[in-house]
C-alpha cells in the first residue's frame, strides 16, 4: 500500500470501460507547432494534448523535440481530417474560389 492509497489515486478506482483511450494523431517538430494544432483541435472541442515520444525525449532540448499528437480515440477521424493538409490543387481552388 503506497501513500496515496487513501485518496483513490492508486489507478484502479475507475472501471476499465470508462478509462478514455487517447490515440496519437500526428507528429510535429517542436513545441510551438504542437501548440498551434492543439488550437485547431480544440476550437473544434476536441480534447488533445501533446507529450514527447519516451525514444526522443531530451530534456535539455526545452520546446524543441518532437512531439505526438494525442486526442481521445472516439475523435480521432474528425482530428485526423482536421489535422490533414489539402492537396495543393484543392489548396488551390480553396484560396480562389474555383478549380486551377
Amino acid at each position: 500500500m503506497s501513500w496515496w492509497w487513501p485518496f483513490g489515486w492508486d489507478g484502479h478506482d475507475e472501471p476499465e470501460e470508462d478509462r478514455v483511450r487517447w490515440i496519437a494523431v500526428g507528429w510535429v517538430a517542436h513545441q510551438p507547432e504542437a501548440e498551434l494544432f492543439l488550437e485547431i483541435l480544440r476550437g473544434e472541442g476536441i480534447p488533445s494534448f501533446a507529450r514527447r515520444p519516451t525514444a526522443v525525449d531530451v530534456p535539455d532540448m526545452l520546446a524543441g523535440g518532437p512531439r505526438e499528437i494525442l486526442v481521445p480515440a472516439e475523435h480521432e477521424e474528425l482530428a485526423r481530417e482536421l489535422l490533414e493538409p489539402l492537396p495543393p490543387d484543392e489548396q488551390y481552388a480553396a484560396e480562389h474560389g474555383g478549380r486551377p
